[in-house]
């Protein structure tokens, strides 16, 4: 080979090995992810001083991996409460809170550290009480450690040991009553409980006695009645017929629950919590208030038409009139005798505006009139004024005369109630002073026999809170919650055994009561008398008997005097 190829072959190898050598990129060294993120588990825990608790910090690169191996630094905010170790154990030291913080490559996450003294004790306030069904009650659970000391920001758990009597909401320990019972609550905190018991009452309210039927409203609103049901179903009983009856109280159906309640005849009304006027049992002359005069009865409470909020109600012997929350009156029902005090005698199937210049609080029906109570203390009655009954001062006609207007009660007093029964009328002064007018025949209360159109002072001097006029008889609690009766007493609604009654007010036995209802009737049904005791949580009745009026289970005989009160089947304390 000559020189000039060896040269060239030598050149070509050296080519070779250098663009073999450019190939290959020499690797260097791998550069780690970063700590994007410390995460400590667990974030929150209560411990009691000496106690201790593992923590773990977990590292993670951005995306969310965890990054093994890399140093983790743990620090306290609060050594004198707790302390960590460089492995993250933590030790509670002293009461109070702690941050414990865990640090990777310029990221930290944190726990937070309560020490804290266990729950040693749990006492429920107030400690004794009674509650009412339907009523709520805020009870509280007072937390203390083994010291005394006060403990708060701990979880508590609160049962009841019977529903059906009172349920409690089991984070925020709210009570409500169901039924009469006794109930035990529970607090529970930590492994520590605290127990209180309560007793669950029912208490009556809005009293009203009718032709052979009474009513009242239980706790919550929960209508009541019992005596003769009839063929219109007045005491809201499915089971219709002329001399269909109970003994005992039964719940008015509809699931409505009632502010006020009233009956005369066979029809009842009720007004709702919300203000609105329910009525049931006979439709004559288009009382129901529906607007139509069919159906003829309904046993179960049907919307009154208007709708109008009412707060006051109160029932004649064939209408019915209210107070709306404006104080403007309406009445509906029959209006023979302008008992509507619409200026006319046409019957009204709906509500419609009674003495319409006039605001009112109050207001009250009799037979076949009205009467109405202003904010002033002033007093007007409208209809039949046949024998003063009005109270208006006039001459008495002693025939079927009528008032379409309203009139003012004369006399010049100022009137805390009013009370229209079946011809006469009662009031109550706001001194207390009890005044009646209209047919006597004993139940004017003044000692005397006459009728009077002028209110006159009923004897005795006593100052009574309430009054209440019926058919034959009138009835009134004092200032000191005795009962008073005056005037006929052929079945002992006196509750008294006078034979021939009094003109004058009698203590009705030893009884007291929060109120009174003397029955009103167009017959001798309504001879009987029922109370409130004054703490609300028993209703006694006394009187006649034949239709279950006095509610106690029994009937008697018609003639029968029943002059001592009897306790209302389930409407006492148990």
């Amino acid at each position: 080979m000559s020189r000039n190829c060896f040269f060239q072959a030598a050149v070509c190898g050296m080519l070779l090995l250098v663009g073999c050598s450019d190939s290959e990129t020499p690797v260097g060294p791998v550069t780690p992810a970063p700590v994007a993120e410390v995460r400590v588990t667990p974030g929150t825990s209560t411990l009691p001083p000496g106690q201790t608790r593992q923590l773990t910090a977990v590292t993670l690169d951005a995306g969310g991996r965890t990054l093994a191996n890399r140093a983790v630094t743990w620090t306290t905010s609060a050594p004198t409460v707790a302390e960590v170790s460089p492995g993250g154990v933590v030790t509670a030291v002293g009461n109070g809170s702690a941050t414990i913080t865990a640090a990777s490559e310029g990221r930290s996450g944190t726990a937070v550290i309560t020490v804290a003294l266990p729950v040693a004790t749990v006492t429920v306030s107030p400690a004794l009480d009674t509650l009412e069904a339907y009523e709520t009650r805020n009870l509280q659970a007072v937390l203390r450690d083994s010291a005394g000391t006060v403990l708060t920001g701990r979880t508590v758990t609160w049962t009841s040991s019977d529903p059906s009597v009172a349920t409690i909401n089991p984070v925020t320990g709210v009570l409500t009553g169901v039924d009469r019972g006794t109930v035990t609550i529970t607090a529970t905190s930590e492994d520590r409980s605290g127990t209180v018991s309560r007793v669950v009452v029912i208490r009556y309210r809005s009293l009203t006695t009718g032709a052979s039927h009474a009513c009242n409203l239980a706790s919550g609103g929960i209508a009541w009645c019992w005596g003769l049901n009839g063929r219109d179903g007045r005491i809201g009983g499915a089971q219709l017929g002329d001399n269909e009856h109970s003994t005992i109280p039964i719940q008015v159906p509809g699931g409505h629950r009632f502010s006020r309640i009233a009956t005369y005849g066979p029809t009842t009304c009720g007004i709702s919590l919300e203000g609105r006027a329910f009525c049931w049992g006979s439709n004559q002359w288009g009382v129901l208030g529906t607007g139509a005069s069919t159906p003829q009865q309904s046993f179960t409470p049907v919307p009154v038409a208007g709708g109008h909020t009412f707060i006051e109600i109160s029932a004649g012997a064939l209408h019915f009139c209210g107070v709306t929350a404006q104080g403007k009156a309406y009445c509906w029902g029959h209006n023979g005798m302008g008992e509507l005090g619409t200026g006319n005698r046409t019957n009204s199937t709906t509500p419609v505006p009674a003495a319409p210049n006039l605001s009112f609080v109050r207001i009250t029906a009799g037979s076949e009139y009205s009467c109405a109570l202003t904010a002033a203390g002033q007093a007007y009655c409208w209809g039949y004024d046949g024998v003063g009954n009005l109270g208006d001062g006039r001459p008495m006609s002693f025939g079927n005369t009528y008032v379409l207007a309203p009139v003012q009660v004369t006399g010049g007093h100022g009137w805390r109630q009013l009370s229209a029964g079946r011809q006469h009328t009662c009031g109550v002064t706001v001194a207390g002073v009890a005044y009646c007018w209209g047919r006597n025949s004993s139940r004017l209360g003044n000692g005397q026999g006459g009728e009077t159109s002028t209110p006159s002072a009923v004897a005795g001097g006593h100052i009574f809170r309430s009054v209440s006029a019926g058919f034959y008889h009138s009835c009134g609690v004092t200032a000191e919650d005795a009962v008073y009766c005056w005037g006929l007493n052929g079945n002992g609604e006196l509750g008294v055994t006078l034979a021939n009654g009094s003109n004058v007010p009698v203590r009705a036995g030893t009884i007291t009561a929060s109120e009174v209802s003397a029955a009103n009737a167009s017959g001798g049904a309504g001879l009987y008398t029922c109370a409130i005791s004054p703490d609300r949580l028993t209703t006694r009745c006394w009187g006649r008997n034949d239709l279950g009026q006095l509610g106690n289970g029994t009937t008697t005989a018609a003639a029968a005097v029943n002059s001592a009160p009897t306790i209302v089947h389930g409407q006492r304390p148990t």
